[in-house]
């Protein structure tokens, strides 16, 4: 799993000299800015909540004893803080793949083409067909997502190793089911079903782990990561998909190209 993990980190690299030697750069110009807006447009959203939240919270909280009632108020400000901007990087994700998803799935198609020529990307989505799918899959990941954190979260319930726990546990699985979303882009430009392509993401967790931790670290750059962590990140999870089904090829195993073939496009 670990090995896995830093495979699908690692490949990181290798995006901007696929950029680079494909002429795929201005691809990701538009998509960029309308990821950084969109960015930016939620953490001014998520500032206003987390100082409405905290007003109403020190409202409640009115302790006689001056220096106690500073700590108590600071102390709501900085969990409230740290609450929301978990909330901010669960909903960024998801939120982004599904506004951009038209535009990162014309970049993992024309990743595809590049890379395996013209022939490769056996379907083609409508913009239309393209969202549809995308909102689906990631609702469906968001969900599980979801469900799989609160449980990490009552870990944090135990002092110190419930807590590191919690953590570990809530940014591995955000990164897992952000990177199960990164490869389904060139996933479905190579016909596979909805149902079939989580199949095949599942199959490979580790691989999936280390596509999103890559995400998630370039969003803590600001401007520039908000920016190109979804790009970079569909790019990523192109290259390493495509490795993937090389592989499956090679040994004949069920969802490699020559299994997969032409596939309708639909719920799988």
């Amino acid at each position: 799993m670990l090995s896995e993990t830093l495979t699908g980190l690692s490949v990181y690299r290798r995006v901007p000299g696929t950029l680079l030697k494909y002429g795929l750069w201005p691809y990701q110009f538009l998509p960029a800015i309308m990821s950084l807006v969109l960015t930016i447009g939620l953490l001014v959203g998520f500032y206003f909540a987390a100082h409405g939240t905290t007003a109403w919270l020190d409202g409640l909280v009115n302790l006689r004893i001056e220096w106690l009632d500073k700590t108590v108020n600071a102390g709501i400000w900085i969990l409230t803080f740290l609450a929301l901007l978990a909330a901010f990087f669960f909903v960024h994700k998801h939120l982004v793949l599904i506004v951009l998803s038209p535009f990162l799935g014309k970049i993992a198609e024309e990743t595809v083409k590049a890379v395996k020529g013209e022939a490769y990307a056996q379907s083609q989505l409508t913009f239309t067909q393209s969202l549809a799918r995308s909102t689906w899959v990631n609702l469906h990941y968001f969900v599980r997502e979801l469900l799989t954190n609160l449980l990490f979260l009552l870990c944090g319930v135990v002092p110190v190793i419930g807590s590191v726990v919690s953590a570990v546990g809530m940014f591995a699985t955000q990164s897992k089911f952000l990177g199960y979303g990164l490869m389904d882009f060139p996933l479905e430009h190579r016909g596979f079903g909805r149902r079939e392509s989580d199949r095949f993401v599942r199959s490979h967790r580790g691989v999936s782990i280390g596509l999103g931790a890559g995400y998630l670290l370039l969003m803590l750059i600001p401007f520039i990561g908000w920016m190109f962590a979804p790009t970079f990140g569909t790019v990523a999870g192109t290259l390493k998909a495509l490795d993937l089904l090389d592989d499956e090829a090679k040994t004949g195993a069920p969802g490699s190209p020559d299994e997969v073939g032409a596939r309708p496009q639909g719920g799988g």
